[in-house]
This record gives C-alpha cells, sequence and structure tokens, in this order.
C-alpha cells in the first residue's frame, strides 16, 4: 500500500460523509459560529496552544541551531495559536490548530494536495516518520518541499511548520522542521487544567 493509499484510507475512515470542501463543510456551524466539519467524535476543540514561553523556547533552539538571533511574534490564543521568527532572510513559523476537527482537515488538506499535485514530487507530500502520530507509512506528518512546510498531526492537533532559512538544502529543512514539530508537540501536551467550581456560599 503506497503513502497515497494510505491517506485516502484515512480520510475515508475519518470524513464518511465527505472530503474537503463537500457536502459537510457547506453552511452548518456550531454555536460559536466556527465552521463544522461533521461528526468527529474525538476530535473536540481543546485549550492547547503555543505560549508566549513555548515561543521563546522554540526560538533558543532556532537560534542554538543557526547560529544567529532572530526576532519572535507570538499569538498564544487557543485553538489557533502561532510562534514566528524571523531574522537575516529566515523565517520560521510554526501554528497550531486545535479547533474542532483538526485531523479531519489534516487529512483534507494532505489528500488535495496529493490529487492536484500528485505527479510532481516537489509538491507531492512526503511522509515523515516519528513526528505524527505513530503509525504505519508516516501518513500523520507530510513534507512538501516545493512549500518548505512540513504538517503533522496528533490527536486533535494539527502543526504546520514552515522552514526557510539561506543556503540549507530541501532534506535539511525538512529535518529542522521536524525537529521544531516534535518540540511543539511536546510543549502543547500540557492541557490547561479545568478551573475548580466555587464552593457553594454557607446557607444561614
Amino acid at each position: 500500500m503506497t503513502f497515497r493509499h494510505v491517506l485516502l484510507l484515512c480520510l475515508a475512515l475519518t470524513a464518511p460523509a465527505g472530503c474537503g470542501s463537500g457536502d459537510d463543510t457547506t453552511s452548518a456551524t456550531d454555536t460559536n459560529g466556527s465552521r463544522y466539519f461533521g461528526d468527529h467524535p474525538g476530535q473536540e476543540e481543546t485549550k492547547a496552544a503555543l505560549s508566549s514561553a513555548d515561543c521563546r523556547a522554540l526560538k533558543r533552539e532556532t537560534e542554538a541551531g543557526l547560529g544567529t538571533s532572530l526576532h519572535a511574534e507570538s499569538e498564544p490564543s487557543p485553538p489557533s495559536s502561532r510562534c514566528l521568527l524571523r531574522g537575516r532572510g529566515t523565517a520560521v513559523s510554526i501554528y497550531l490548530d486545535a479547533a474542532y476537527a483538526a485531523r479531519q482537515r489534516y487529512y483534507n488538506r494532505m489528500v488535495e494536495q496529493d490529487q492536484f499535485y500528485g505527479t510532481d514530487p516537489a509538491k507531492h507530500p512526503h511522509p515523515v516518520p516519528g513526528v505524527g502520530d505513530p503509525g504505519a507509512y508516516g501518513h500523520t506528518a507530510s513534507w512538501i518541499p516545493a512549500l518548505s512546510t512540513l504538517y503533522a498531526v496528533r490527536g486533535n492537533r494539527w502543526l504546520t511548520v514552515a522552514y526557510s532559512v539561506p543556503g540549507t538544502s530541501r532534506p535539511q529543512r525538512r529535518d529542522e522542521a521536524a525537529t521544531l514539530a516534535r518540540r511543539a508537540f511536546r510543549v502543547t501536551s500540557r492541557q490547561p487544567a479545568a478551573p475548580r467550581p466555587s464552593p457553594s456560599p454557607a446557607r444561614r
């Protein structure tokens, strides 16, 4: 079974009602007005986010690898958080999507990429083992060389790491993006504790 067949199988298992912009993604919304992607148990929105502290840690790790200083810009608000690193021609972006059906949308994105650009190796998704959820063929992490971008999913957390550094090869950029993705998955696995209910006022 090829990587392409695995993606199609995963999409079929996670989206029995449709794919991409099909019937299950038309106009339905949840109570918060968010786009609704059909019924996907286990893919509920979470508070997972790249915090400002996480972004600083990713910045230090990237600077150590490059040997140069970078400017960090953080947007830590869940369910769509990001960490942007810039400096001397370097552009590294780490996005975390923890909204409802993020896993579904990852598979949609990869299948659509394959369908449109399957004959072009530079634009075709290439599996990257050891980054996303464990599984055969590494279908939960995909590198697209032409975009210099890694897409990966663990549970309902979808990470997108765009890595552009002058003077580096595509394999080097893939490996560095994978390292950052693994680190980002680790730091965002910590879920904020639910607030404790306030004690009931004593009756008189």
